[in-house]
């Protein structure tokens, strides 16, 4: 992961985990790294968590047959990028090249929170947002098969019926009409 912070001034800090460290930092039974920005305490600070799961080999002793040992999660450390006299200086944030802050003002906007907010309540990049997405396809899943239910179809989605349910709330599926449309209006006369 690569955490770039981009300050008012033109300071630049750049931190790389797969750089300038050993590749196995945790130690030889670490099979799997997990890096957490917290962008949800930024009062204190931006901070990156870093944790790891053991493959401990004694974590196979007495397992029966067919039965896959388990990576325990074990906490790692904890890492100031930015301290919380210097986030009111920071211009954005990136994270693997994707702006994850941005300054407006005074203040810090979390765009993932605000770019899932936005794919929920208004559009995806220009399309339908995801609340649309889901209804239409649960509403083409029941056409295609009338004996289906909403809570099967929403299922068969990816979803389950209190998200349908929700997404209705927030944003009803709307029909679009198109004015001027005639019968046969693609079948072209041969003159």
């Amino acid at each position: 992961m690569r955490v770039q912070v981009k300050y008012r001034s033109g300071r630049l800090d750049v931190f790389d985990t797969d750089s300038y460290t050993p590749a196995q930092p945790f130690g030889d039974g670490c099979m799997l790294a997990d890096y957490e920005v917290r962008f949800d305490r930024l009062e204190k600070g931006l901070w990156l968590q870093a944790h790891f799961y053991d493959a401990d080999p004694r974590f196979k002793e007495d397992l029966d047959d067919g039965v896959v040992p388990v990576g325990r999660r074990s906490m790692g450390w904890r890492f100031l990028l930015a301290e919380e006299a210097e986030l009111k200086e920071v211009e954005q944030v990136l994270v693997d090249g994707d702006r994850m802050l941005v300054r407006m003002g005074e203040g810090l906007v979390d765009v993932m929170r605000l770019d899932g907010a936005s794919a929920l309540l208004l559009s995806d990049g220009g399309g339908p947002s995801l609340a649309s997405k889901l209804q239409g396809v649960v509403e083409a899943l029941k056409a295609a098969d009338p004996t289906m239910d909403d809570e099967a179809a929403a299922a068969l989605a990816g979803s389950n019926w209190e998200s349908l349910a929700w997404a209705r709330e927030l944003q009803p599926l709307r029909q679009i009409e198109v004015e001027g449309e005639e019968e046969g209006w693609m079948d072209h006369e041969d003159d």
